[in-house]
């Protein structure tokens, strides 16, 4: 049966000059009402008064921001034109969901499942995977043998839960999906702490069940949209096989980014969602700086097909961070790579951290002086001569800033 088209009244039309604005905003920012789709009108009234509420606007200062946007001169976000204003975004665990993208240090199984979290919400997830990070993550211990019971769907929605629920019973574990973004990201997180739980000593033999999980096109009456879960039962065992193959070790950069990126797949499945993804890792790990190279591989009849356990390194762009000036020839070396394979961007971290920094560098001056202590992997000492009296934890916390300007290649 072919689904009758839409129909949308629109009362403001769009240049002519863009003529790609009515099929981009209908099919990313226009949600679903009672009485239809939204009117660019009426996107514009419900994200202004969102703001309104969040930032405490005056009238002016609301008036101006009107008018601006219905001129189309200036816009809000495009996660605020999507959530702002909505029921979804006034709760405080959907909050992340107005942000464009985050970042995130590696240091245990939390991390993992806050980045499926932030990605579900259309919040872009920025991961650093520098060893000082994912050396903190445990050994994995444990084999893992994904058995998936049920069909996605099968369950009626009356009788769906919500929430995953896990039973133990000796070297068995239960994994019931739960129908929500909050079930979904539990039962990933839940895998990959099996991997290291050391109440086990055996092979342990994951029941996975996915019946109470809601099927493809059903409509999603918070965040809004529909679901496509049509990628979640591979992650599991995709995530398994990782996992497995790094038994009695801990985890490299890479198979990091590979767990952190089959979230990712699953999330954007169906153009549900997008993908946006940053990987940060040290200049010096080679693994990381090669783990895309070759994705694309030519067979002896001369058919291209692409890497299979690597595929879903695709889901996020990849960034080496340098905590000393690149050189000339690092430039050149990493320029000549993103030529030929797009990949291959590097960071100056001294230069980002200034940037993250600018409260307390506020001349020039200061700014060079601080980023030659940095280059000298001095930047710690000179900001504690420099600002005695702030805490050495403070410190810390402002020197770890390199995610925060991800993009200063």
């Amino acid at each position: 049966m072919v689904r009758e088209l839409e129909r949308i009244s629109q009362t403001s039309q769009f240049p002519e000059t863009a003529p790609a604005a009515n099929p981009v905003f209908f099919r990313t920012y226009s949600r679903r009402t009672a009485t239809g789709r939204e009117t660019w009108e009426q996107v514009c009234d419900r994200t202004l008064r969102g703001l309104i509420q969040l930032g405490s606007l005056t009238p002016e200062e609301a008036a101006l921001i009107n008018q601006m946007q219905h001129q189309l001169k200036a816009l809000f976000s495009g996660r605020w034109l999507w959530v702002g204003g909505s029921e979804w975004i006034e709760r405080q665990e959907n909050f992340s969901g107005a942000y464009n993208c985050s970042s995130t240090n590696i240091t245990d199984w939390r991390a993992f499942g806050l980045l499926m979290d932030l990605a579900m919400m259309g919040c872009g997830t920025g991961a650093v995977l520098e060893p000082q990070y994912i050396n903190q993550l445990p050994s994995i211990r444990n084999r893992l043998n994904v058995i998936l019971h049920g069909e996605i769907g099968s369950t009626p929605a009356s009788n769906r839960r919500e929430v995953t629920d896990v039973k133990v019973e000796g070297n068995q574990v239960t994994i019931c999906v739960g129908d929500s973004r909050q079930g979904w990201v539990k039962s990933y997180q839940t895998l990959l702490e099996l991997s290291t739980d050391e109440r086990f000593s055996e092979e342990i033999q994951v029941h996975i069940n996915i019946s109470d999980v809601r099927p493809a096109g059903e409509p999603l009456k918070g965040f809004g949209g529909v679901a496509n879960p049509i990628k979640l039962p591979e992650l599991y065992e995709r995530c398994a096989s990782i996992l497995n193959k790094a038994l009695g070790r801990q985890l490299n950069s890479v198979e990091c980014c590979l767990l952190i990126d089959q979230a990712a797949v699953v999330v954007v499945a169906g153009n549900v969602r997008r993908s946006a993804g940053m990987r940060q890792g040290a200049s010096n790990d080679e693994l990381f700086a090669n783990a895309k190279g070759n994705l694309w591989q030519q067979d002896a009849e001369g058919n291209w097909r692409i890497d299979p356990e690597r595929d879903a390194l695709r889901m996020a762009n990849h960034t080496r961070v340098f905590h000393h000036k690149p050189t000339l020839e690092e430039c050149i070396e990493a320029v000549r790579k993103q030529y030929y394979s797009g990949e291959g961007a590097i960071q100056w971290a001294g230069e980002a951290i200034a940037r993250a920094n600018c409260d307390l560098l506020t001349t020039p001056v200061l700014r060079t002086e601080f980023l030659k202590a940095y280059n000298e992997g001095k930047g710690g000492q000179w900001l504690q001569e420099s600002y005695p009296h702030i805490a050495a934890d403070e410190i810390e916390h402002r020197l770890a800033r390199v995610g925060l300007n991800p993009c200063g290649k």
